[in-house]
């Protein structure tokens, strides 16, 4: 039989995975740099009732202490965008030389801001659809919000079965942009198998969110009202918007002509492509150990219209499961660019702030080498513990955008400082 491969699904036959020994892989060196000078696993764990989808992760082990350091599992947002996205242009430990791009595979070097000298992190190429990660059955390619998390959840517990010797690591779950609308579900799901005492036993501590989509109606919404107030509209095309859509930016009456031409004088978009090109080098592939059949045409965001076709999204705003968390002793960390423009601040506060907390530590500038990196405060509800914090000159990806920033909260509130 052959291998079929769609645009946004890699299907994989049971005769492709007849002579796989293994599920995990230590890499010992990349295309592009060359022998890694730390530890970096990937693997597949199957998922779903009968394990007929298979996701691809890398793990990188924490550069400091491995043993000891926190374990983060660190999803990526669009839908569709690949735990590379993350391991290569936010917090892993390489980095894309955009100085020598020369039409040859690209070379990568090291990140002097990776999060891995504190914490070891895991990615995974989730949901379905996005990276290596493939489905034995054409039914397994469609998928949606919901089925993520679980997917992700039946992930997390099948890979700490696996490597048992991080089950007592301080665990935490973090996520930026669309994963906004993962992790709560996923970290009260977690949690409530943590309490519950369910196999395997994991040390649950928190959650981080970084520009996070948390509410798809006030989120889109607090767009036009923070372009408004950054002077990148004019005041009369905000008054023009708020009068002829009524306030509403997402269910636009496509009669509505004013709001319409309003609209489109407001809009804009943007698009990446070198990963890309490392990431479908033969070369990769084999040092990544990537299963056979799964070797064609892997984007960084898979963001085709069949894709979108194949996705489901079902789960418009997480505010509920934000504040189911606020009963619990978890830790929590949101951070957010203050140029962000895709998920604003105006409303990620606005919703930090509906959630009934005593305001802990008021609103304070935060620095890095005596100059204003952001600002930050904290909240607090019996044992939970909230701290947010905006990072100066951010835009969506802070950790791409502002790297040092991104290394210095993420460094310190692990650490249990003060940011």
């Amino acid at each position: 039989m052959a291998r079929v491969s769609k645009a946004w699904c890699i299907l994989v036959t049971t005769l492709h995975l007849l002579h796989i020994a293994s599920s995990n892989f230590i890499v010992k060196s990349l295309p592009g740099f060359g022998h890694l000078p730390f530890t970096l696993e990937t693997g597949y764990v199957g998922v779903g009732e009968r394990e007929e989808v298979q996701l691809f992760y890398y793990f990188v082990e924490s550069e400091r202490s491995p043993m000891n350091d926190p374990l983060l599992l660190w999803l990526i947002g669009g839908p569709g965008c690949s735990g590379l996205s993350g391991f290569l242009y936010e917090n892993g430990p390489l980095m894309l030389n955009y100085d020598k791009v020369n039409g040859t595979i690209p070379e990568l070097r090291l990140n002097p801001n990776s999060w891995s000298k504190v914490l070891n992190i895991l990615y995974v190429d989730a949901p379905i659809g996005t990276g290596f990660s493939y489905s034995k059955t054409q039914q397994g390619c469609y998928t949606n919000d919901k089925q993520t998390v679980e997917h992700i959840y039946d992930f997390l517990q099948k890979w700490l079965v696996d490597h048992p010797k991080f089950q007592s690591n301080p665990a935490y779950i973090g996520g930026g942009s669309y994963s906004g609308l993962f992790v709560p579900p996923l970290v009260q799901k977690v949690h409530e198998g943590y309490k519950a005492g369910y196999f395997p036993l994991l040390n649950f501590k928190g959650f981080v969110l970084a520009s996070p989509l948390l509410d798809t109606y006030l989120d889109f919404n607090a767009r036009v009202q923070f372009a408004q107030q950054r002077t990148l509209i004019s005041n009369e095309l905000y008054e023009s918007m708020k009068a002829n859509c009524n306030g509403d930016y997402i269910n636009i009456n496509p009669n509505n002509t004013n709001c319409m031409s309003d609209y489109e004088v407001y809009s804009e978009k943007d698009k990446y492509a070198l990963g890309d090109m490392w990431a479908n080098d033969p070369n990769v592939h084999k040092n990544l150990n990537v299963r056979e059949g799964t070797k064609g045409g892997v984007r960084r965001c898979n963001i085709t219209d069949a894709f979108i076709d194949a996705y489901t999204k079902n789960v418009p705003s997480v505010v509920e499961y934000l504040q189911n968390l606020t009963t619990t002793d978890l830790r929590s960390l949101i951070y957010i660019g203050d140029l962000d423009m895709i998920t604003p601040y105006v409303s990620t506060h606005s919703i930090i702030k509906s959630q009934n907390m005593k305001l802990s530590s008021s609103w304070r500038a935060w620095f890095i080498g005596g100059e204003v990196a952001g600002y930050t405060e904290e909240y607090k509800r019996n044992e939970y513990h909230l701290t947010y914090a905006t990072v100066k000159g951010g835009s969506h990806v802070v950790q791409y955008q502002k790297p040092r920033e991104a290394y210095e909260i993420i460094r310190r509130w692990f650490s249990y400082y003060d940011i």
